[in-house]
């Protein structure tokens, strides 16, 4: 930084001997340094200004260039009139916001540049106070001359690594599935803290760095519409407020559709029970929100195709539910689970629906168009690829068309 010296005594010296002036401004005013005779046209700076204001509150008066005087440079600017106006740097850097009957010291701290960096004390009417504006750090906001708590929210589109700048804000996610990688509490530091909320259609996943662990754990998932406050101990994280979800909730999803892909939204995807109706023209695919949830699902569908569901993950699991049937369903944010899979049990009776050509009642997994179906009452109908085979009644196994037996006792052909 220059300093500018008496080359007599090596003291610091001012570019003026002005000490008052009035202003009477109805315009944007620019101030100049007296120095070198450019007074001519020129506002000159004096040590103490009282300004007023004519014309409409929020003008502006601009310092002069910081560069042409040393630090430590010192001007009382107070405004004597009715409407407020801005104290602005060279480059318009806002300074302090003059209110009427407010008085601001305000004094150079930095000259490398035009702008410089300038420092305020308030004075008010018989008293002074801190400027609010360069006192307000995270969290806090100078409305007028007080200090007041924000909650600044950022949002986030994707996963990122949460930098500490973000102190005391309001972070919102609103992307798919995702994760959030959390600062260093050493770095942090202790007391820091950010608010997160997941407003996407994924479960997020807060992830600490190196060995911290949040509330104990490794890591921390927020379902859909889950918040909380997470707060830097210094050596790892503690967290509150954390709002659980009421989004999924027993309540019931009743959608036609016609095949191809559907991805649910957040509010389709919060109900627990779920059916769906419509004729199908191809196969279709239900795409479930990439979150811990149990669905009951029933595929009241028609048409010779399959109803498969599943989240947006590639490689995870999917279930086929067949038509006219029920299933309970685990999703656990990336795969679908059948319930019911993996257990064993006998029954005494089995009452199925009668079923039909296209859907037989009795069918395989591996094959849906294989099985039987009740053709009338007293007789059941053999199906392979919709196409009936033959038929069991009272009288016996009758065979349509003409086949050949080719194993067991009975020989020959029919």
């Amino acid at each position: 930084m220059t300093t500018y010296v008496n080359a007599f005594t090596g003291q610091t010296i001012n570019p003026s001997a002005i000490s008052y002036e009035y202003l009477s401004i109805a315009a944007n005013t620019t101030l100049y340094w007296p120095i070198n005779g450019n007074t001519s046209g020129n506002i000159p700076t004096s040590n103490i200004i009282e300004v007023t204001t004519t014309t409409y509150p929020g003008l502006t008066l601009t310092l002069p260039d910081a560069t042409q005087v040393s630090t430590g440079q010192a001007i009382l600017i107070r405004n004597v009139g009715s409407l407020s106006f801005s104290i602005v740097n060279n480059s318009g850097g806002a300074i302090a916001s003059a209110s009427s009957g407010v008085a601001y010291y305000i004094y150079l701290t930095d000259n490398t540049t035009s702008a410089g960096i300038w420092s305020a004390v308030t004075f008010g009417a018989g008293t002074s106070a801190a400027n609010a504006a360069t006192l307000a750090g995270y969290g806090l906001t100078a409305v007028g001359a007080t200090l007041n708590q924000t909650y600044t929210v950022t949002n986030y589109y994707a996963s990122a690594t949460i930098p500490i700048t973000v102190q005391a804000k309001f972070i919102v996610y609103n992307g798919g599935a995702g994760t959030f990688t959390l600062p260093s509490a050493a770095t942090a530091g202790a007391n820091w803290f950010v608010m997160i909320r997941n407003n996407g259609t994924g479960i997020l996943t807060l992830t600490p760095a190196g060995s911290d662990l949040i509330d104990g754990n490794a890591t921390q998932q927020l379902q859909l519409t889950e918040s909380l406050v997470l707060v830097s101990t210094g050596s790892g994280w503690n967290t509150f407020a954390y709002g659980r979800s009421n989004t999924f909730a027993y309540t019931q999803l009743s959608l036609a559709v016609t095949g191809g892909t559907t991805t649910l939204t957040s509010a389709q995807g919060a109900n627990t029970i779920q059916t769906y109706t419509g004729a199908l023209t191809s196969n279709q695919i239900i795409v479930v929100p990439s979150t811990v949830q149990l669905y009951t699902v029933t595929n009241s569908t028609t048409g010779s195709y399959t109803l498969t569901v599943k989240t947006s993950a590639v490689s995870g699991a999917s279930v086929t539910v067949a038509q006219g049937n029920s299933l309970v369903l685990i999703c656990d944010g990336t795969n679908v689970y059948n319930a019911a899979s993996g257990n064993s049990s006998s029954i005494t009776s089995l009452t199925i629906g009668n079923g039909s050509l296209a859907v037989p009642s009795l069918k395989f997994s591996g094959d849906t168009t294989s099985g039987l179906y009740l053709v009338s009452t007293n007789q059941v109908g053999l199906v392979v690829n919709n196409l009936q085979l033959g038929y069991y009644n009272a009288a016996g196994l009758t065979i349509n068309g003409t086949g050949t037996f080719t194993s067991g006792v009975l020989g020959g052909t029919f």
